[in-house]
């Protein structure tokens, strides 16, 4: 149904700890693709505890692309398991293991984007955390296959001055594409000191997603902290997804108005 790539302007405004929560609340079978081009493992070292990935993730899927294999039926096969559930299937495709891999990447993003977008025919959705925008703005690749954008800050001046330098980028960037790309924000901890709507106003840019600060809570998820009790049924999971729900039917009515203007147009 959609591919959505989370990103930010600089580090630790939560794009990691976001991505996961929304894949692990997701209401379909859901990847979470770790596409950060500065690397550190840091669903695998964190929320999955040192779990190895077994030569898994976008490595290995560079080596079959140089051996011209189609990775459309590959990308699945790449992938490790992210929560063990009776419900969807929640999987992640590990990301770089090395400082300079993400440099070899550029001429496989396309192919890797293509195959992202292959899965919506299984029923797949794909998360994608792209980490930060970067001077060159994400990858093209990437932004082709994606149906969203979503551009996570905090709320304190410090983020917010940092996206104001780096958001234009990709918004250039997301201009410069053959088909129209939504971009919206997802504020962590909004009120601190300001509120989600003088955010969305001040880049012009709609909020779909607020994430409560509560940083005991997203420990969990960062950095592996042991669950407390009933953690799922808490506020900070509860409103993670609320919004997964939200942003998974926003997409799909998205999806559909595109769909009934394109069967119109021809």
């Amino acid at each position: 149904m959609a591919v959505v790539l989370l990103t930010s302007a600089t580090g630790a405004p939560g794009v990691t700890t976001t991505a996961l929560g929304l894949a692990l609340t997701w209401p379909r079978h859901v990847l979470l693709a770790d596409c950060d081009r500065d690397p550190a493992q840091a669903v695998q070292a964190g929320y999955l505890r040192g779990l190895e990935h077994g030569g898994r993730g976008l490595v290995s899927l560079a080596h079959l692309h140089r051996e011209g294999a189609p990775l459309g039926p590959e990308v699945w096969r790449q992938t490790i398991p992210l929560a063990d559930s009776d419900g969807p299937e929640r999987r992640l495709l590990p990301g770089f293991t090395s400082a300079g891999s993400s440099r070899l990447f550029e001429h496989v993003w396309g192919a890797v984007g293509e195959a992202f977008a292959g899965l919506d025919e299984r029923g797949i959705d794909v998360i994608v955390d792209a980490g930060r925008i970067g001077p060159a703005g994400l990858p093209f690749g990437l932004l082709t296959a994606t149906n969203a954008v979503v551009v996570c800050v905090r709320s304190s001046l410090r983020s917010l001055a940092s996206a104001q330098i780096h958001v234009p980028t990709l918004t250039d960037q997301l201009r410069a594409l053959p088909t129209a790309l939504p971009a919206a924000l997802a504020v962590i901890g909004p009120g601190r000191p300001y509120a989600a709507g003088e955010i969305a106003a001040q880049f012009q840019l709609p909020c779909w997603l607020e994430s409560a600060w509560d940083p005991k809570s997203a420990e969990v998820l960062s950095d592996g902290a042991p669950e407390p009790r009933r953690f799922r049924e808490q506020a900070f999971m509860g409103k993670l997804r609320t919004s997964a729900k939200s942003l998974s039917e926003r997409l799909a009515r998205e999806r559909e108005q595109i769909a009934a203007v394109t069967e119109v147009a021809s």
